[in-house]
């Protein structure tokens, strides 16, 4: 019995356990199924959640480093507008669900773009409606609690990014162009000869460049790695000399560095001539007489030492004569003295009686230059054939290739200069002691040179221009010898903690507004840049050549010459050249050297096409910069220039920030 009941037992148990279970189990399904489905649908939106807004916070990431290579600080609502957009492409790549461009109407997404000018921190916040996987369109149903979701990128960490103004060390030198065109007005295109100041002198080309490299210098100027140089320039590069002039105010000279040709190279003392009358009118009247033919570039040098020692008191007469007129005409007014007798009385000059080839009255022969001292027999006798034929080139008006410098076409020795651009840097600089006199040949052969300091000293004025007579230009010029102030002048790169506050202060002690005058010879500039670059020690040497661009005609053919023979690669290479650091020919092998070049000209903005660069900007752009548009610019105003300047020195970086790092 027990048997048979444990058997039956055994059959009812399992049959009521599937009886019981069955129907339990299918209620239980029906019941957790939704749920179940329910939460793995609230996880796959969770994970579709997190997944978009990991997608957004890499868009806004990379979008903020676009927007701070724009680095337009939201200054208006173009540029607002322009840094939606820009961010806005960069999102559109990384989501799936494209949004309009017109964020205005488009209620499924929003941007913004903050720009915090103490901490320089741009932040982008980025807001988009994602549909739920359990939505429903139907109101009222279960979908109603899983509407559509807002996605954002969490902008404390995310789509920030921090501009750094970083500056490693930096040799900077202004090339200024102070040639009489410079004194042009703004928007003057047809301008380029010296323009007396009248009007609004502000609206020079030269202001505007002073007061933009002023404010440039003043930015940077507590910036230990930085250091700025002046190099202004018209046909040379005006020089401040130690000693004081004849009447007691400064003195300059003038410099350029070039190879020169055979005789010119060795055998001129350039700065024994450089005060000089050489009589050319009466020696080229003897050559015609001599050789009645057309005459050749060396004439003077070949038959000159025939002609002249029959004539040679002709030679010592007139260098004398002349020393003594500008003693009697310039420096005697300008110390008060007006007639021989106060010159003599005053010990500047005295009467000499029956000294053949001498003038009447003998001035400053103490001085080392005077022309009939005997050590300057043997000059005289070997180098005034040269020195007449160097006048020849620059003045007869019969090279049209050559301008009013010695150093021209026919007297540069253009592939040796530029091979010697570092080794030579010593023996091809040529400066010589500049006459403060208005610009006439009766007191040098060199008068086209290095004239800006006349201008911005009226030596050279409007006033003096118009004077009807030598004798009156130079007693008006007189005026201004005792208070001459050298400027412009080379400023170079020191080794002073306080360099760039001493420039500043130089620019500011000048006359109020800045008077060139002169012609214009960019070459020269560039070429007597190259030593004052080699003695900085930065790492980055930048010139930065400011001018109006029109050199004068003879000395644009030599500009091209050296631009074709790779003059500007010559000295980017050789400053960063460590074997010339070590043959001592540089202070510093630098890293980088660049050359830009800004052009003051109302006339070369918006170009698009290399066509249209060519035709501005020469052989600058097509030899020098080799096509590349990045080292060439335009200005026509202050705010573009030194726009223009400040975005050449500047380097930026983003970095990407947390909100607390933006301090």
């Amino acid at each position: 019995m027990s048997h048979s009941n444990n058997r039956h037992n055994k059959i009812n148990y399992k049959k009521s356990f599937f009886k019981c279970s069955s129907g339990s189990a299918a209620i239980s399904f029906a019941l957790m199924f939704p749920a179940m489905l329910i939460c793995m649908l609230v996880s796959i939106n969770h994970t579709q959640t997190m997944r978009d807004r990991a997608r957004i916070s890499e868009a806004t990431n990379e979008a903020s480093l676009a927007v701070i290579a724009l680095n337009n600080k939201n200054a208006d609502k173009t540029a607002i507008e322009q840094n939606r957009k820009m961010a806005l492409n960069y999102i559109n790549y990384f989501v799936y669900q494209k949004i309009s461009d017109d964020l205005v109407e488009d209620a499924d997404a929003s941007i913004n773009i903050e720009y915090n000018k103490n901490t320089k921190v741009y932040s982008i916040a980025y807001k988009q409606k994602v549909d739920s996987l359990t939505s429903s369109k139907d109101k009222g149903k279960v979908g109603e609690l899983n509407q559509s979701m807002i996605v954002s990128n969490k902008t404390e960490s995310y789509g920030n990014t921090k501009k750094f103004d970083r500056y490693d060390s930096f040799d900077i030198a202004f090339i200024s162009d102070f040639s009489g065109s410079a004194t042009c007005q703004y928007g003057d295109t047809g301008c380029n000869d010296y323009s007396p100041q009248n009007g609004n002198s502000d609206q020079q080309r030269l202001q505007y460049m002073k007061q933009a490299i002023t404010d440039i210098i003043n930015k940077l100027k507590e910036s230990s790695g930085i250091k700025f140089a002046l190099i202004p320039y018209d046909i040379g590069v005006p020089v401040k000399l130690e000693a004081k002039n004849l009447a007691g105010g400064e003195s300059y000279g003038c410099s350029v560095m070039y190879k020169m040709q055979g005789p010119y190279y060795d055998k001129i003392n350039y700065n024994f001539w450089a005060n000089k009358n050489i009589a050319y009118s009466k020696w080229i009247n003897y050559s015609k007489s001599y050789n009645e033919s057309k005459l050749p570039p060396t004439y003077f040098i070949e038959n000159l030492p025939y002609m002249y020692f029959p004539h040679k008191n002709d030679v010592t007469y007139y260098l004398d004569y002349f020393n003594y007129r500008y003693y009697s005409q310039i420096i005697g007014p300008a110390k008060g003295l007006y007639d021989d007798d106060a010159l003599v009385r005053e010990r500047l000059c005295k009467p000499v009686l029956n000294d053949e080839g001498a003038a009447r009255y003998r001035c400053g022969e103490d001085n080392w230059d005077y022309p009939l001292r005997h050590e300057h027999k043997k000059t005289i006798n070997e180098q005034y054939g040269a020195i007449v034929q160097l006048y020849h080139f620059m003045f007869s008006g019969e090279y049209s290739d050559v301008h009013y410098s010695f150093a021209n076409t026919k007297t540069v020795d253009v592939q040796g200069t530029i091979d010697e651009l570092f080794s030579g840097i010593n023996t091809n600089i040529i400066t010589f002691n500049r006459p403060i006199s208005p610009t006439v040949g009766d007191f040098s052969p060199f008068l086209g040179m290095c004239q800006s300091p006349l201008y911005n000293n009226d030596i050279m004025s409007e006033k003096v221009i118009n004077l009807p007579t030598n004798h009156q230009r130079f007693l008006e010029a007189s005026k201004h010898i005792r208070t001459f102030k050298a400027f412009p002048h080379l400023v170079p790169f020191s080794k002073d903690r306080n360099h760039n506050s001493t420039l500043l202060s130089y620019i500011g002690e000048s006359e109020q507004s800045w008077q060139p005058g002169g012609g214009t010879d960019t070459i020269t500039a560039l070429l007597r840049t190259v030593p004052v670059m080699a003695n900085g020690s930065a790492n980055n040497k930048m010139m930065i050549i400011i001018t109006d661009g029109k050199d004068d005609a003879g000395a644009d053919i030599l500009r091209d010459d050296f631009l074709d023979k790779g003059v500007c690669q010559a000295i980017t290479t050789g400053l960063t050249s460590a074997d010339n650091e070590n043959k001592g020919y540089i202070e510093k092998a630098a890293n980088t050297a660049t050359i830009h070049y800004i052009k003051l000209d109302p006339k070369a903005a918006n170009l698009t096409t290399d066509e249209q660069y060519e035709e501005v900007y020469g052989k600058w752009f097509t030899k020098c910069m080799n096509g590349n548009r990045e080292y060439l610019h335009e200005a026509q105003d202050y705010q573009s220039l030194f726009d223009t300047m400040a975005k050449i020195i500047q380097t930026e970086t983003g970095n990407f920030v947390n909100r607390d790092e933006s301090n």
